[in-house]
């Protein structure tokens, strides 16, 4: 085969990958649209990839292939081939799961004759495994068409790689913008026809045209109406200011539209909520093929057909409901290829709103925990919906069950009730059920987690009461050995935890961490719930010990120590000294003509405790400069806690004026090398007489818990870290870009650009 015809084999394996989610059409073929949906083309952006820079390779390099059905022997090719690879890599890089594709030759193991060898007949010429890697930059994903490509032969050769869509600079890989501030961003660009349900921002890296790395937030917008077909698929910067890198129309007209539903949005009452049903399967019935609905309810098929009918039950890849009561609901419309066929289970009164409302919570809780669930965990997993009882629900080992209403109960097939039971499902499936009390607290810790309040089981005994209130003070040891009482103080620990940890973070990332570290000890399969709270210790550190703390110990401990829950013991209070200082001298003076760090002390905290550090100098310049200063526990020269930083003006020339920053921070256990830095651009400065003074308390006074110093200097300039700000403020000419941002501890950190 020539390279030429390789190539050409390569983009049309990429074609056929692509085509789940877009269908080109060849400017040449195109014809004039039927559908108004597709008549005004100016208003849509489809995705260019001509535009991503690739590098073709070819490669003599060899790879063990088994001697194996064609599934497991591109499993091995995709393995293999990626450890051939990784090392061409630049640094920070790494390639992200990918499945390998069996091109070619069938898989003709069953057919091999008695003695001869499996492995010739496999490796016929034709035979190719192609893998198309996604990339990440230090964790992050990059963008659709960043990739790393390999087509192995059958016989082991590496034939050919393709590295595309490769950024060469990077802004940044963490976030300063909040994934709210990118929607609206996208919003007000969208206009109002998008203003459909909030979408789920993720990170990505967007690669412009420029190949420069955008670390981005991505996200789909909608309008959220049946029968409209406006969809984009956005990348709004995630560094500086929120302004939209890019974005693209998903919609391709062949037969696709939007699943929605009636549910009880919180408990059962009048009042419902039609909402998009995701993982829910719908069929084709001109060919029978199937389609999984989106986190938006959509659905689209990548091939044609003519006019046909498309219809759903309320089924998934996840749940199928059972409906105990009546047939179970299902859905039907009949459409063209160039239309929306939208479908909605119109439900009507308790029997069906049960129904509806149990997959979409069900499908919820799963979203929520999808983090430590396998695609295999849990799959079709049947909900019995309107069983023939009243003021129950149960996780039976197989399914979950939901009861009719009756008894002064209503029906349990809604949120809170919903999420529970699933907790228990997520607990038997991580190694299971080993302790009754915990998994009824996951249960209720779930339910709080998803639906962001206290009360488990809103309306149970009528309107306005509560199952079980998560923020009631219920005691570890429990008073009583029912496994829902002796749960209750974990549910409440998960509460208390938000609440915490909302001190420091955004509701949004207080409860986003919280999930990480309750879902993490579940993961984990808990002897109990004090074994559970000492899991979430374990989930969050950093540094493989406990004795020294970790990112989030007081919130944990706090919520821990709200339900008298046993937890790890802090970090003990060690050495005598209560401070420490480093200094130069008036003579010689000391010359900074680079962004630098002019002094450096490390300090080491037995226990977390906060710091007190003041810093001060007299500088002058031989003409007119503007300079900045900081401190910060990291040697980048451009990165200073936020509360330190300060912005200095010499206005005439060999004038001396006091430099200084005085700020105190919680800072946890550790050795911390506190440096002392100046940002200066375009002259020098000349500094006399500093000194930097460093004081360690416990947190809420006490012993001291500095026990060591080092002292030393550092003029060295640092790596400056990859965040600007947009529209950064000059005043005067030469003061740089500034940005904010928080480091790993959550500290609010000023990066100078």
């Amino acid at each position: 085969m020539c390279p030429r015809d390789l190539m050409w084999d390569s983009v049309k394996v990429l074609g056929m990958i692509s085509a789940v989610a877009t269908t080109v059409v060849p400017a040449s073929a195109q014809q004039v649209p039927a559908s108004p949906l597709a008549a005004a083309p100016a208003d849509n952006r489809y995705p260019d990839g001509s535009r991503l820079q690739a590098q073709y390779a070819s490669v003599n390099q060899s790879v063990a292939l088994p001697a194996a059905s064609a599934a497991v022997r591109a499993a091995a090719a995709g393995f293999a081939s990626a450890a051939a690879v990784q090392t061409d890599l630049p640094d920070g890089y790494s390639l992200l799961p990918a499945t390998a594709s069996h091109i070619g030759a069938a898989d003709r193991q069953a057919s091999v004759a008695p003695g001869a060898n499996p492995t010739a007949a496999a490796a016929a010429a034709t035979e190719k495994f192609i893998t198309v890697f996604p990339l990440a930059y230090h964790g992050v994903p990059l963008s659709k068409g960043s990739d790393y490509l390999t087509v192995v032969a059958g016989d082991g050769r590496v034939l050919v790689t393709r590295k595309r869509g490769m950024p060469n600079t990077f802004d940044a890989t963490q976030p300063t913008v909040a994934p709210a501030a990118a929607v609206q961003a996208a919003r007000r660009d969208a206009g109002a026809a998008f203003g459909g349900p909030d979408p789920r921002p993720e990170l990505q890296i967007w690669v412009d045209d420029q190949q420069k790395g955008n670390l981005s937030w991505t996200f789909t917008l909608s309008s959220g109406a049946p029968g409209d077909a406006n969809v984009r698929k956005y990348w709004v910067a995630a560094v500086g200011e929120p302004r939209v890198l890019n974005w693209e129309s998903e919609v391709y007209h062949t037969q696709s539209g939007i699943v929605t539903g009636n549910i009880w949005a919180t408990s059962p009452s009048p009042t419902t909520a039609n909402r998009a049903l995701e993982e829910l399967e719908v069929s084709r019935q001109s060919d029978g093929v199937t389609q999984i609905t989106g986190a938006d309810g959509r659905y689209g098929y990548s091939t044609a057909a003519p006019s046909t009918e498309i219809r759903a039950k309320l089924r998934g890849p996840f749940f199928v409901i059972n409906n105990q009561s009546s047939p179970s609901m299902e859905t039907a419309q009949s459409g063209p290829a160039s239309s929306s066929v939208n479908l909605n289970f119109g439900a009507g009164g308790d029997d069906q709103l049960a129904q509806t409302s149990a997959f979409y919570w069900a499908n919820f809780a799963r979203d929520l925990a999808h983090n430590i669930l396998a695609p295999t965990d849990l799959a079709n997993l049947p909900v019995l919906t309107n069983i023939n009882n009243s003021c129950n629900a149960f996780w039976n080992g197989s399914s979950l069950n939901f009861f009719k209403a009756g008894n002064n109960c209503p029906n349990t097939a809604y949120s809170d009730v919903v999420m529970h039971e699933y907790g228990h499902g997520i607990d038997a499936a991580k190694g299971g059920i080993v302790h009754a009390g915990y998994s009824e607290g996951f249960g209720d810790s779930l339910a709080v987690l998803a639906t962001r309040q206290p009360c488990v089981g809103r309306d149970f005994f009528g309107p306005g009461t509560c199952l079980r209130p998560a923020s009631d003070v219920v005691l570890w040891p429990a008073a009583s050995p029912d496994p829902h009482v002796v749960g209750r103080p974990y549910a409440g620990f998960t509460w208390e935890l938000v609440q915490q940890l909302k001190q420091t973070f955004s509701d949004d990332e207080a409860y986003a961490i919280a999930a990480r570290l309750v879902l993490g000890a579940a993961a984990a399969n808990p002897a109990d719930v004090a074994d559970a709270v000492r899991l979430s210790f374990i989930v969050d550190d950093n540094d493989g010990n406990l004795a020294n703390g970790t990112p989030h110990f007081r919130a944990i401990a706090n919520a821990a120590d709200s339900r008298k829950i046993p937890r790890p013991a802090d970090p003990p209070v060690g050495g005598p000294s209560v401070g420490a200082s480093a200094s130069f001298p008036w003579t010689p003076v000391k010359t900074v003509n680079a962004n630098s760090n002019i002094l450096q002390a490390t300090i080491h905290l037995d226990k977390p405790g906060q710091v007190h550090i003041s810093a001060d100098t007299s500088a002058s310049s031989t003409g007119p400069v503007q300079f900045e200063s900081g401190v910060y526990n990291g040697a980048q020269p451009n990165v200073v806690w936020t509360d330190s930083y300060r912005s200095f003006s010499l206005p005439a020339a060999n004038q001396w004026a006091a430099m200084e920053t005085k700020f105190a921070i919680d800072l946890p256990a550790g050795d911390h090398t506190i440096y002392w830095k100046v940002w200066i651009a375009g002259g020098s400065l000349s500094l006399s007489s500093g000194v930097m003074t460093i004081e360690a308390f416990e947190a809420a006074g006490g012993p001291a818990a500095l026990t060591t110093v080092a002292l030393g200097q550092n003029q060295e300039p640092g790596v400056t870290v990859g965040m600007s700000a947009t529209n950064p403020t000059r005043s005067p000419p030469g003061l740089p870009n500034i940005s904010l941002s928080r480091d790993d501890g959550g500290r609010a950190i000023t990066v100078l650009q």
